[in-house]
């Protein structure tokens, strides 16, 4: 049976062992413990959790709920805010991020496991829901594409289509020969397209997998563009490819 992977944010590293060791009592992999965002940031891209414990007052400059928004904006990962502060300006703040659950420090083992469960079911729900939308949209169409552009819905075969690249909320998208700019992001991009041909190899770039000529440790090659690529991305591509 395939473990749970959670990462645990959290500066107190005599507190953070202890809620790794509660974890994996509780069955759980815990997959990484980061003291900042930053280093968070870094582990999400390299460990692919399933669920990120982010306690609210962390070293370096962005705090746990600041985390909790960018994580939002870049990955497609459930979080949990915890905090030794139940009062109602930081719960106000928190539910600006929409966190899965809200654990206050002192926490045992009942609402640890409590807490994670529903965060997970909730996520998986919603993920079921945005599916059934999306497949229900005339969004895509088999083989092609429809974007909104100079007020007109114009029609880009998938196959033309060589990378998209995350710009705040818009996504840039690359043709043979145009750049498209849409209003929507990488990551619901992502859900809409298909997964056997565009794979997402670092936080800003989905590329057309049809469309690589070189491969690097830390880049891919499209058509002539050298594009960055996550660590477990690269090592997931090489068994993908046939190599001689």
């Amino acid at each position: 049976m395939v473990k749970i992977k959670i990462l645990i944010v959290e500066d107190e590293l005599v507190i953070a062992e202890d809620l790794k060791d509660t974890l994996e009592d509780l069955g759980y992999e815990v997959c990484g413990i980061a003291i900042s965002a930053r280093e968070a940031l870094a582990m999400i891209e390299e460990k692919s959790p399933d669920l990120a414990l982010l306690d609210i007052q962390i070293k370096g400059g962005k705090d746990g709920i600041a985390l909790g928004a960018e994580i939002n904006e870049q990955y497609h990962l459930p979080f949990i805010i915890l905090t030794s502060h139940a009062d109602r300006q930081t719960i106000d703040r928190a539910k600006t991020v929409n966190p899965y659950g809200y654990l206050v420090k002192p926490f045992n083992e009942k609402e640890i496991l409590a807490g994670i469960e529903l965060a997970l079911a909730n996520f998986a729900k919603e993920q079921a829901k945005r599916e059934n939308k999306e497949n229900s949209a005339e969004f895509v169409l088999r083989e092609s594409l429809f974007i909104r552009t100079n007020g007109m819905l114009v029609k880009l075969r998938l196959t033309d289509i060589i990378y998209l690249e995350a710009d705040a909320n818009y996504t840039q998208v690359y043709t043979k020969d145009k750049k498209y700019v849409i209003r929507s992001t990488l990551k619901e991009l992502e859900g809409k397209l298909d997964s056997n041909r565009f794979v997402r190899v670092h936080k800003s770039f989905l590329i057309n997998l049809e469309e690589i000529n070189g491969i690097q440790p830390e880049t891919v090659h499209v058509a002539g563009k050298e594009i960055p690529i996550s660590r477990n991305q690269y090592s997931w591509l090489l068994q993908q490819i046939k190599m001689l």
